[in-house]
C-alpha cells in the first residue's frame, strides 16, 4: 500500500500531535488511578476513633472521620496500572512512573488498598470458619498486585541517565517517608510472617514473601539528601533513621535477622541476596567506628591554622638568596618552606579519575541520630553472634557454584563481612569464633582468587571492598594467636605465606594505581592493606625458625655441556632461578621498564623455558626489597598531597629509602614537590616528627646529588625547577637537625663512584684511553691520580663529562664542606 501525506499512517508526528497523544495517554492512566477507590465517612465511638485515629485507612476531612474503601474495580485498575508501567519500560522517560509520583497514588491509594487486604488475609487466617475461598483469593491477588507496584515504583534509578535520576529522586524520597509508618510496615510484615511460618509455600506465596523483601530493600536503598555536618542553620533530614526506628519497633529487623540465621536452609536460598542488600542498606554510610567509638580524624586543620611542635619553635634569622642577587630575610624554619608547600600543593592534587565507577560505599559518612545508634549496635551484635557464620557461609557456597566468576554480589558480601569483623574486633565481648567462617581455607582462598581476578579484569571499584575484607581477616588472624583458635590461625597463615603467588599479589597491588583511573580512597585502602599484611608476615616469620615459600620459577633446558642426570647441577640451577625471581624486582628498582623488557626478551629468546613450582627458604628482608621500586614510590607519593593515611605511608617510605637504601627513587620532580607538602605547618597527621625527619633526610641526600652534575646524571635526578625552593630548603636543613639521625647512603666519595663506572662494560673505550696514558699504573691507582684530568675534560660520555661550553672545577667541590652545610 502506498502511503500519502494525507494518510494518518504515513503522517509525520509533529510536536503538537505528540502533546495531544501524551495528554490522551495521561488521561487513560489517570482514569485507572481514579477507579481504585475513595474516602468514605464512617461513624464510630469517640474512644475507638482516638485509638485508631493514626491509622492510614482513617483520615480527618472537614472534621469527619473518613475511611479508604477500595472500589469494585480495584483489582482490574491495579492490573491496568501494572500494564501501563510495563509498557512504559519499553520507551524512554518513564512517564507513567512520573505521573504516579506527581499524583501521589502510592501513598493515597495503593498503600491503603494493601493495608485493607492485609487485614482481610490476617482475619481469614485467625478465623475458624474463614471467609469464602473466593474472597481469600481476591484479597491475595490484590495484595500481590500492590506489592508488585510497590517494587516497580520504588526501584532504584541509579542505572538511568542523570536527568532521569534527578527527576525521580524527589519522588523516591516521598515514597520512603510514606513507608516510614508503623501501619504500612506492620501490614507488610504480617503478610510475610504469615506465609513464612508455613512449612511449605505455594509459588504465589513464595513470590509474595520475596516481593515484600524487595520492597524493604528498595525503600532502604533510597538515599537521604546529604547535608554536611559542619553546615550551620540547615536541619539535616534523616528519614533513614526514622525508617530504621519504625522497622525495629514493628519487629521487622528481627524478622530479617531470623531469616538470615536460617539462610543455610535451601528453602531460603533465593532470599539470601535480598537479605544481604537489606543488611547493607541498614548500615549504609555508617562507619564501623561510629558503633563503638568516635572516629579519629587525622587530616584536619587546627583552629589557629598552625601546628606547634618542638621543631617549629626554633628561633633564628635566615638569609635566603633568590638566585638573582636579592636577599630575603626569613625569621623561622616554617616560613622558609610554607610558601613553597602552598605553591606546589594545588598542582600536586590527585586528579579525579575519568570514567571511574562509583565506589561501593559513599565515603561521605552520614550523621547518625543519637536515638538510632543503640538500635544499630543491637542489630550488629545480634547479626554477628547469630547470623554471621551461617549467612556468610551460605552466600560463599552460592557464589562458589555460580556460573560466572565475576558478579555484583561478591563485592557487597566482602564489604559487609569486613564491616562486621571490624565491629567485632573492637568489641571484646564478642567472641572471635562468631566470624571464623571467613578464615576457613576454602573461603579465604576464594577471596584471594577474586582479588587476582579483579586486578586482571581491572575492576577497581570491586577491588576496594576485597582489600578491606583481607585487611580485617589479617587483623582477626592476628587476634586469634595465643587463644583457643590459635591452631586455626596458624593453619591459615601458613597456607597464605607458603603461596608465592599470594606474596607477589600484594606487590602488584602497590603498582596498579593510576590517578586517572583510581580514587584516593582506593589508594588509601592499598596502603592500609599492604602495611597490615607486612606486619602480619613479619610477626609470623619472626615466630618461626624457618619458612618455606612455593615459587614459580622458569626451568630452562640443559646446555650441551650440562649433564641432565646430574641432580646437584639441576638443584643449583633451580636455586639460582628462584633467587633471581625473588630479587628480580628489587634488583631492577632503578629502571623498571628495562628490567621488564629484559625479562620479556629472555622469555622470548628461550622458547624451551617452562614454569615449575619449587620450595625455597623465605627471607623477609629480601621480600621487602620487592617494594623498593619506582612504581611503589610514585604510588605512595600521591598520599602526601595532601597528607593522608600517613600511619601506613611512613613505614613504606622508610622501608624503601632507608632499609632498602634507595633514596634515589624519590629524586623525581613530582615526588620531591609532594614531599614539600609535609613541611606545611597547617597540616596535622600522625607520626609527624618521624615523617619530617625522613623527608628531611631524603632532601639532604637529594641536595647532595642535585648540586653535583656527575651524581645527578648517575642517579637520573630531576631538578625542582625553582631556585628559590632549593635555596629555602638548604637554609631549612642548615638550621634544623631533622634528617641527621639517619646514616646517609649517598656521599661525596666520587672516587668510588668513578671506579665503579670505569668497571662498567659500556665504558671500555674510556678504559682503553686511560690505560694508554697510564700504562705503568694499576686501574685503581690511575683513578686516584687522574681525577683532575678527567674532571677537566670537556668531552666524553662518562658520568663526569661536562656540558658543552662549561668547565667544572672539581677542586672547589672537594673543598666544599657538605657536612657543615647539611648536618649541623
Amino acid at each position: 500500500m502506498e502511503l500519502s501525506e494525507d494518510n494518518d499512517i504515513g503522517e509525520a508526528y509533529t510536536d503538537e500531535r505528540i502533546s495531544e497523544e501524551l495528554e490522551r495517554y495521561r488521561n487513560i492512566v489517570l482514569s485507572a488511578c481514579s477507579s481504585l477507590g475513595n474516602l468514605q465517612p464512617i461513624s464510630v465511638p469517640d474512644q475507638k476513633v482516638r485509638r485508631i485515629r493514626n491509622e492510614r485507612t482513617l483520615r480527618n476531612v472537614g472534621g469527619k472521620q473518613m475511611e479508604y474503601v477500595p472500589s469494585e474495580d480495584c483489582l482490574s485498575s491495579l492490573k491496568d496500572i501494572k500494564r501501563y508501567i510495563q509498557m512504559d519500560e519499553q520507551g524512554e522517560g518513564k512517564l507513567v512512573l512520573e505521573w504516579l509520583g506527581n499524583w501521589n497514588i502510592l501513598e493515597s491509594d495503593i498503600i491503603p488498598i494493601f493495608i485493607h487486604n492485609a487485614k482481610k488475609l490476617m482475619a481469614a487466617a485467625k478465623s475458624k470458619n474463614g471467609d469464602s475461598e473466593w474472597d481469600h483469593d481476591i484479597a491475595l491477588k490484590t495484595a500481590m498486585l500492590c506489592v508488585e507496584l510497590f517494587v516497580f515504583t520504588t526501584w532504584s534509578m541509579d542505572s538511568e541517565p542523570e536527568d532521569v535520576k534527578a527527576k525521580f529522586i524527589r519522588i523516591l524520597r516521598s515514597y520512603k517517608r510514606a513507608f516510614a509508618n508503623s501501619e504500612a510496615v506492620s501490614s507488610l510484615l504480617s503478610v510475610a510472617v504469615m506465609f513464612a511460618r508455613k512449612s511449605a509455600n505455594t509459588e504465589k506465596e513464595a513470590m509474595l514473601i520475596k516481593g515484600i523483601l524487595y520492597v524493604f530493600r528498595n525503600i532502604l536503598a533510597i538515599p537521604d539528601p546529604f547535608v554536611s555536618p559542619s553546615s550551620s542553620g540547615i536541619a539535616q533530614i534523616e528519614s533513614h533513621d526514622m525508617l530504621i526506628s519504625v522497622l525495629d519497633k514493628e519487629l521487622a529487623i528481627d524478622f530479617f535477622l531470623t531469616l538470615a540465621s536460617s539462610a543455610s536452609h535451601n528453602r531460603y536460598r533465593d532470599l539470601r541476596p535480598t537479605l544481604l542488600d537489606i543488611v547493607y542498606f541498614i548500615f549504609y554510610r555508617v562507619p564501623a567506628s561510629a558503633l563503638f567509638e568516635q572516629p579519629k580524624v587525622w587530616f584536619k586543620t587546627n583552629s589557629n591554622g598552625t601546628r606547634h611542635g618542638r621543631h617549629n619553635d626554633f628561633g633564628g634569622v635566615y638569609a635566603v638568596s633568590t638566585g638573582e642577587g636579592t636577599i630575603m630575610p626569613v625569621f623561622s624554619a616554617k616560613e622558609v618552606l610554607e610558601p613553597f608547600a602552598n605553591l606546589f600543593k594545588k598542582r600536586n592534587k590527585v586528579r579525579k579519575p575519568r570514567g571511574t565507577e562509583d565506589g561501593l560505599v559513599d565515603q561521605q559518612w552520614r550523621t547518625v541520630t543519637t536515638a538510632c545508634i543503640p538500635i544499630l549496635r543491637r542489630i550488629a551484635a545480634t547479626f554477628i553472634e547469630s547470623c554471621f557464620n551461617p549467612f556468610v557461609g551460605a552466600l560463599f557456597e552460592d557464589l562458589k557454584t555460580a556460573a560466572t566468576v565475576v558478579n555484583d554480589i561478591m563485592p557487597r558480601l566482602l564489604y559487609m563481612s569486613a564491616y562486621f569483623v571490624d565491629i567485632s574486633l573492637a568489641n571484646p565481648e564478642i567472641e572471635l569464633g562468631c566470624t571464623c567462617v571467613l578464615v576457613q581455607t576454602h573461603v579465604f582462598g576464594q577471596i584471594m582468587r577474586n582479588t587476582s581476578t579483579y586486578i586482571e579484569l581491572k575492576r577497581w571499584a570491586d577491588l576496594e571492598p576485597v582489600m578491606y575484607c583481607i585487611q580485617q581477616i589479617l587483623f582477626a588472624l592476628g587476634r586469634m594467636r595465643d587463644t583457643k583458635l590459635d591452631s586455626l590461625s596458624e593453619y591459615v597463615l601458613s597456607n597464605l605465606f607458603y603461596d608465592g603467588d599470594a606474596l607477589d599479589l600484594f606487590v602488584k597491588l602497590c603498582r596498579v594505581y593510576k590517578p586517572t583511573r583510581n580514587t584516593r580512597a582506593f589508594l588509601e585502602q592499598v596502603a592500609k592493606l599492604t602495611e597490615s599484611f607486612l606486619m602480619t608476615l613479619k610477626t609470623y616469620a619472626q615466630s618461626k625458625a624457618g619458612m618455606l615459600v612455593k615459587k614459580r620459577v622458569k626451568k630452562r633446558s640443559s646446555k650441551k655441556n650440562d649433564d641432565p642426570r646430574d641432580d646437584s647441577n639441576a638443584d643449583d640451577k633451580e636455586h639460582a632461578a628462584a633467587e633471581s625471581e625473588e630479587q628480580g624486582i628489587a634488583s631492577g628498582a632503578e629502571d623498571n621498564d628495562k628490567t621488564g623488557s629484559a625479562v620479556e626478551a629472555s622469555s622470548e629468546g628461550d622458547s624451551s623455558s617452562e614454569e615449575q613450582l619449587v620450595e625455597r627458604a623465605f627471607d623477609f628482608g629480601k621480600y621487602e626489597l620487592a617494594f623498593a621500586v619506582s612504581d611503589v614510590v610514585k604510588t605512595y607519593s600521591h598520599l602526601l598531597a595532601p597528607p593522608s593515611c600517613i600511619e601506613n605511608v611512613y613505614p613504606m617510605l622508610y622501608r624503601i629509602a632507608v632499609t632498602a637504601q634507595r633514596p634515589q627513587l624519590f629524586f623525581k620532580k613530582d615526588i620531591m614537590l609532594r614531599l614539600l607538602i609535609l613541611f606545611d605547618g597547617r597540616f596535622s597527621y600522625p607520626h609527624r616528627t618521624e615523617t619530617l625527619d625522613l623527608a628531611s633526610w631524603i632532601f639532604r641526600q637529594y641536595m647532595t646529588v642535585i648540586t653535583s652534575p656527575s651524581l645527578r646524571n648517575h642517579y637520573k635526578a630531576e631538578e625542582l625547577g625553582n631556585k628559590l625552593a632549593i635555596e629555602c630548603m638548604l637554609t631549612f636543613l642548615k638550621g634544623s637537625r631533622l634528617g641527621t639521625s639517619i646514616e646517609p647512603v649517598i656521599t661525596r666519595h666520587i672516587i668510588d663512584l668513578l671506579a665503579s663506572e670505569d668497571q662498567d662494560g659500556d665504558h671500555q673505550e674510556k678504559e682503553s684511553e686511560a690505560e694508554n696514558s697510564n700504562s705503568g699504573n694499576s686501574k685503581g691507582k690511575q683513578v686516584d691520580v687522574d681525577i683532575e684530568q678527567r674532571g677537566s675534560s670537556t668531552s666524553g660520555t662518562g658520568p663526569f663529562a661536562q656540558p658543552e661550553g662549561r668547565v667544572y672545577d672539581f677542586d672547589d667541590i672537594n673543598d666544599f664542606d657538605f657536612d657543615d652545610a647539611f648536618n649541623t
